[in-house]
């Protein structure tokens, strides 16, 4: 359950720093794009495991949630009730998502911002 009031406040912390015009839009679209995508790719290597199929590389899931994947990840890691307790996976993605919430967080609240284009 940690890991969903992780993404929820990941998604809430990206949400409120596009409103508040502290981020661009396409922040916002990687996030939600990336999401997808790190859903559907920990959906596969949950049936490829059940199947004793070709499974994605832990480095490549944890790749996919640095990149902006993370809510993605950490919804379908507890609605899939996949890779859950596997260690270092699991504190390592933990880590992942605290850090895009520090980083989510200080863009937020005006400490660091986006280059203003045009």
């Amino acid at each position: 359950m940690l890991r969903l009031y992780l993404a929820a406040i990941i998604a809430a912390l990206a949400t409120l720093a596009l409103v508040l015009g502290r981020a661009p839009l396409a922040l916002g679209a990687v996030y939600v794009i990336a999401g997808a995508v790190s859903f559907l790719v920990y959906r596969h290597d949950k049936l490829a495991a059940a199947q004793g199929a070709w499974r994605v590389p832990e480095a490549v899931l944890l790749a996919i949630d640095l990149v902006g994947g993370i809510v993605g990840g950490l919804m379908a890691r507890e609605v899939l009730r996949h890779k859950t307790r596997k260690q270092p996976f699991s504190a390592l993605d933990t880590a992942i998502g605290i850090g895009h919430a520090v980083v989510l967080a200080t863009l937020m609240i005006g400490l660091w911002g986006f280059p203003q284009l045009g």
